[in-house]
């Protein structure tokens, strides 16, 4: 019997796509219009993907090329998580020694196959989501909506930004789903996604202010930080990041069972049956 993959799994797949964003997002008055525009188009580009899906599925050639496709955002993830870590947890640890541990808790993810990694993205995305909302609400109190800015044509250059990060591996996942019934819950899971991470980019434009937001390399990070509660979390940016990396691990597992998928035609790499 096919493994299925069940939409409210597909739906938290993609929904980790823009949560794995908000970590690195640079953060001004015009981040929030330039997330939620860049994620709508998204989940349009991810709808019409999702369709074709089933063609893509029985043509060898196409999925070659997704797998190569494929490559490039993975290895632009996981380039900024190593990146990431090496600045704010790991700062005595060499970059190299960053990927190879994060490539190889990837690569683990992936060996479940795609079905399975979004089986798992379901209490990663409740997770992560939870703890987000969890950190609004703590600093809520400190907004000052003083420094919030109408939008304006300055959106553009973060809009391009947030689209090439997020466009690509969105259409590469939705291209590689095994039914094209599953168009609306890739529109759903990124519509969800893309509300959070405008609302969280919100909330740190708004508690840090425009002009400080922007001078720092990682924000939202540095925002989650002023959500403590007393001495038990003190380091309220740690159990802010711990979910959205996780997310990116399960974006760029996804991406490997693309990757890879050519070759379980013949080598068997990942999990993933095919219908007897």
């Amino acid at each position: 019997m096919r493994e299925r993959l069940f939409p409210r799994w597909c739906t938290a797949l993609f929904a980790l796509l823009p949560m794995s964003e908000l970590l690195y997002l640079p953060a001004d008055g015009q981040s929030v219009y330039a997330a939620a525009l860049a994620c709508t188009v998204c989940a349009l580009a991810g709808i019409g993907a999702a369709r074709l899906s089933d063609r893509v599925r029985h043509s060898a050639p196409a999925q070659w090329v997704l797998a190569l496709t494929s490559l490039f955002p993975l290895l632009a993830s996981i380039a900024r998580m190593s990146i990431f870590l090496q600045k704010t947890v790991f700062t005595g640890r060499s970059c190299g020694s960053t990927v190879v541990l994060l490539t190889v808790c990837i690569l683990l993810t992936a060996s479940m196959g795609l079905n399975r990694c979004a089986m798992w993205a379901l209490p990663i995305a409740w997770l992560a989501g939870a703890v987000l909302l969890l950190s609004g609400v703590l600093t809520l109190t400190q907004l000052t909506p003083a420094n919030f800015s109408a939008p304006t044509t300055a959106l553009l250059p973060q809009f391009r930004h947030i689209l090439y990060s997020l466009l690509p591996v969105s259409v590469v996942l939705a291209l590689s789903l095994p039914e094209a019934k599953l168009s609306a819950s890739v529109s759903r899971g990124l519509s969800a996604g893309g509300a959070l991470l405008a609302l969280l980019l919100l909330r740190t434009v708004l508690l840090l202010g425009a002009n400080t937001a922007a001078l720092l390399p990682y924000p939202a990070f540095t925002a989650a930080g002023l959500a403590a509660v007393g001495n038990f979390a003190r380091h309220g940016e740690v159990f802010f990041a711990v979910p959205l990396l996780l997310c990116e691990i399960g974006r760029c597992a996804a991406l490997v069972c693309v990757l890879l998928y050519p070759f379980t035609r013949t080598c068997g790499v990942l999990h993933l049956r095919r219908p007897q």
